[in-house]
C-alpha cells in the first residue's frame, strides 16, 4: 500500500475544564458546573449506588469536571508508508490482522536500511484494529514520523497486530495469541518482511497486558516495553471478567509474580489516575525490582489521554531502542 495522507477526526473531545472558562471546547463555567453538579448528584441518587460506581457514569463526571485533564491533539500528516496484510497462524482461529508503518526516513524498498532499523510491535487494546492504532483515533504512525521529523529521535518501524481478544495467553479453547506472537509473527516479521533491527513491545489495554506478559516470556527478544493504561486486575476476585479462564488460568499468566522477571528489561507504564486499571498498574509499577519509567497523571481510558503521553512514550522508546546493546 502506497503512503498517504491520513484524515482527521474531532480530537478534543476530552478536553480540561478552564475555571470561568466560556470557550465550549475548554470546559464550563462555575455557575454551569454548579447546576450540572446538581443534576448528576441527584441522577446518581435515582440510578443508586450501582449505577454511580459504573464507569460510563464517572466517565462523564469527569469529563464535565476537566479532571481527565487536557487531551492530546493529533500531529500533523505525514509521508508515512502504511502495508497491511494478515497472518495465518497455527494458534488462532482466524488469521491475525496486522499493518506495518514506515516513517517518512525509512524506504520499505530499501532491504539493508529496513533490516537494520529498530522494530517497535505494538498490541491494540480490545475490539481495536491495527489500522485504527497507526492510522485512526490514535495517529500513533504520524506520532512517530512526528517525532523522527522534530526532535531527530531514532527512526523506528512499528507494526501493529490483533489476534482476537483473548488477552494473549493461552484459553481452554486452545488459541493461544501469545504462541502466535512469539514463536510464528515475529519469525514471519524477521524472515517474509525482513525486518530486523533492535525490537521493543508496547500495547494498550488488553494489549498493555499483552506488551508486558510478552516481555516477562522472552525478555531477550525485546529491548524495552512500554504498558499504556494496561488492563490488569491484582487478583481473579477482582472482576476479570472473560479475561481469564478460571483462578488458575489467572494464577498462571499473573503479570504480578512475573514482575521480576523484567528486571534487566527497560520498562514504562504510563496510567490515567481517572483509568479503572489506575490501582492495579500503580501497584504493577511499585512490584517491579526498580522504578519504570513513565507515570501517573489526570487521565482516562481514551484516545484523549493516549494521545497526550504518546510523544514522551515515543521519545522514550526511540532512546531505548537507539541504545547500543551491552
Amino acid at each position: 500500500m502506497e503512503g498517504r495522507d491520513i484524515g482527521r477526526g474531532a480530537g478534543r473531545a476530552d478536553a480540561g475544564v478552564a475555571a470561568q472558562s466560556r470557550d465550549p471546547e475548554a470546559g464550563v463555567t462555575r455557575r454551569q458546573f454548579l447546576a450540572g453538579g446538581g443534576a448528576l448528584v441527584a441522577a446518581a441518587a435515582v440510578l443508586g449506588v450501582v449505577g454511580w460506581r459504573s464507569w460510563t457514569v464517572r466517565g462523564y463526571w469527569y469529563r464535565f469536571t476537566g479532571a481527565y485533564g487536557p487531551a492530546g491533539t493529533p500531529p500533523p500528516s505525514y509521508p508515512v508508508v502504511y502495508r497491511k496484510g494478515t497472518f495465518s497462524s497455527a494458534r488462532l482461529a482466524e488469521p491475525a490482522e496486522y499493518e506495518v508503518a514506515y516513517p517518512p526516513d525509512v524506504d520499505p524498498e530499501n532491504a539493508e536500511l529496513v533490516r537494520a532499523t529498530p522494530v517497535l510491535v505494538c498490541l491494540p487494546g480490545r475490539a481495536r484494529s491495527p489500522e485504527a492504532v497507526l492510522e485512526g483515533g490514535m495517529h500513533f504512525g504520524d506520532f512517530v514520523a512526528d517525532a523522527v521529523q522534530q526532535r531527530a529521535v531514532t527512526p523506528f518501524i512499528t507494526v501493529a497486530v490483533r489476534a482476537g481478544d483473548t488477552y494473549w495467553h493461552e484459553r481452554s479453547s486452545g488459541v493461544d495469541a501469545m504462541a502466535m506472537l512469539l514463536d510464528e509473527f515475529i519469525p514471519f516479521l524477521r524472515d517474509d518482511l525482513g525486518l530486523g533491527g533492535t525490537m521493543g513491545i508496547m500495547g494498550w489495554s488488553m494489549g498493555g497486558y499483552g506488551a508486558l506478559r510478552a516481555a516477562q516470556t522472552r525478555p531477550q527478544e525485546f529491548r524495552a516495553v512500554c504498558a499504556v493504561s494496561a488492563a490488569l486486575w491484582r487478583s481473579y476476585d477482582d472482576g476479570v471478567g472473560d479475561a481469564f479462564d478460571d483462578a488458575a488460568d489467572y494464577a498462571e499468566n499473573d503479570v504480578f509474580t512475573g514482575a521480576g522477571k523484567l528486571r534487566g528489561s527497560a520498562v514504562r507504564v504510563d496510567c490515567g489516575e481517572q483509568d479503572p486499571f489506575y490501582a492495579a498498574d500503580r501497584a504493577f509499577a511499585e512490584a517491579l525490582p526498580r522504578p519504570p519509567a513513565g507515570g501517573f497523571e489526570p487521565g482516562g481510558h481514551n484516545d484523549a489521554y493516549w494521545m497526550r503521553v504518546a510523544p514522551a512514550e515515543i521519545d522514550w522508546m526511540a532512546n531505548e531502542l537507539g541504545r547500543t546493546a551491552p
